[in-house]
């Protein structure tokens, strides 16, 4: 079994990373009891619902598939809302999403305080689970740590049922997973951006990713979003840090988390990776 070496996302980060040699298991026992932050409430709407600690759940639609929506570092429940029904709306309604959960970014790059409620998003999704649907979960860049926890939780529970109906996207973020782990998924890939029109147009982790790949191959692959003309700067890996999220960021030297997860007016999300996570037909 070996793990993969975790990436440095947004600000530099020495503490171990959740899922790693020497992490401490979590299963979020301590985090607050389950609330929506101040003010979330309005900026949702009435039809989410919390379900843990800066976890939110919505049914959209008659769909029986479930997305898991982990936004990056300092992501806003609100962000993570908007970007998860965008991606509903986008493509991931048309092949059965009816359900998703929002999860706001953690407080720290590499997640150490452990705050967001995973335990209590697992016993939502037993109660919501048919047992038979694909799940689709996608965390940008310090999201992926987030991830990551829910996962081992989900091994440690036995519950290689519901990871076995997995298809994880990583975009641009970090890794704290085992290869037995990933081998369990219906599918994982790892996806960074690329902008061909500039002389250096690659986002911040897109060598972290490949690498993931790597490692986790073969069940993993991984995935290179090219989109020409993002109106990011060359060398701005941050701005191409969110085309993960939206082709093309408001922001050209940098990522604008308030915007790129939820204005998409006039730009069109990002989803091209999705169509590696969907079950093709027997």
């Amino acid at each position: 079994m070996r793990f993969a070496v975790a990436a440095v996302l947004l600000f530099a980060c020495t503490a171990t990373v959740p899922g790693e040699p020497g992490a401490a298991p979590s299963d979020d026992g301590d985090a607050p009891p389950p609330m929506l932050p101040v003010g979330t409430e309005a900026t949702l709407g009435s039809a989410w619902t919390s379900v843990g600690f800066g976890v939110a759940y919505q049914q959209v639609n008659a769909g029986s598939a479930i997305l898991i929506a982990y936004g990056g570092y300092t992501a806003k429940l609100a962000y993570s809302a908007s970007w998860a029904s965008e991606l509903v709306d986008a493509r991931l309604g048309a092949v059965g999403v009816g359900q998703i959960y929002a999860v706001q970014g953690p407080e720290d790059p590499g997640y150490d305080a452990k705050e967001i409620g995973n335990s209590k998003l697992r016993a939502h999704l037993a109660t919501i689970d048919d047992g038979t649907s694909p799940i689709y979960v996608v965390a940008h860049s310090s999201g992926s740590y987030v991830a990551d926890e829910l996962f081992a939780q989900l091994e440690r529970a036995g519950s290689t049922d519901v990871l076995a109906r997995v298809g994880y996207a990583d975009l641009d973020g970090g890794g704290g997973l085992t290869s037995t782990l990933v081998d369990t998924m219906r599918a994982a890939t790892f996806a960074s951006a690329h902008d061909p029109t500039l002389a250096q147009g690659y986002s911040e982790n897109h060598s972290t990713a490949v690498a993931l790949a790597d490692d986790y191959a073969p069940h993993a692959t991984s995935y290179l979003v090219s989109v020409p003309d993002t109106g990011c700067t060359s060398g701005a890996g941050w701005c191409m840090h969110d085309v993960l999220i939206t082709h093309r960021p408001h922001l050209d030297y940098t990522y604008d988390l308030a915007d790129d997860y939820t204005d998409f007016t006039n730009r069109a999300p990002t989803i091209e990776y999705l169509d590696s996570l969907i079950p093709t037909e027997p």
